[in-house]
């Protein structure tokens, strides 16, 4: 009986220390992160609601999925006339830049490990391995892909880890329009 007293104290200060270490991490993490800048060129007509404009409207929530292989929308759609440039949302290094399922895409691994994502580009302006800075283009918008049939989408993902997170949570504040 005293054996089980010792052991549920030991897997009570292992759970204790680990569940500190997650949140030593993620304040970490928070600390040293920057807010983003915008994807796309700004100010652009559509983020201030101009007639005509549409560049900048979320047009599809980011949907976490129940599981990690379940369905869901990892990330958000932003409306972007087709051959505009697509920007770094923050600085890093090129960790991918080609297709993924049939779909041209970019991927930034910034300074605090997290990824961020740029799929349907009609074409890439970077290779993998080069490094970025905050607003340098990385593509052309105007690509299509699985789901994505518009070509005047630009789909942002944002990675932690392996989990895929809002992006919204992470970019700068701004006038930012969700369609209807």
């Amino acid at each position: 009986m005293k054996y089980l007293s010792v052991r549920s104290a030991v897997f009570l200060f292992v759970t204790v220390l680990a569940s500190q270490s997650v949140q030593q991490v993620e304040a970490a993490m928070t600390r040293s992160s920057e807010a983003w800048g915008s994807p796309i060129t700004y100010p652009s007509p559509g983020l201030r609601g101009a007639p005509g404009g549409s560049d900048g409207r979320v047009v599809k929530l980011f949907a976490a999925p129940r599981v990690p292989w379940g369905p869901g929308h990892r990330g958000i759609d932003i409306a972007l006339r087709p051959g505009s440039v697509v920007r770094s949302v923050s600085r890093g290094i090129v960790s991918m830049a080609g297709p993924v399922a049939g779909a041209n895409s970019v991927v930034i691994r910034h300074p605090d490990g997290t990824r961020s994502g740029y799929s349907f580009l009609l074409a890439l302006l970077v290779t993998k391995g080069e490094r970025v800075t905050k607003g340098e283009a990385l593509g052309i918008s105007g690509g299509t892909g699985p789901g994505h049939l518009n070509p005047g989408v630009l789909h942002l993902s944002w990675r932690v880890g392996e989990e895929y997170r809002d992006p919204l949570s992470r970019l700068a504040p701004r006038a930012w329009h969700f369609a209807p």
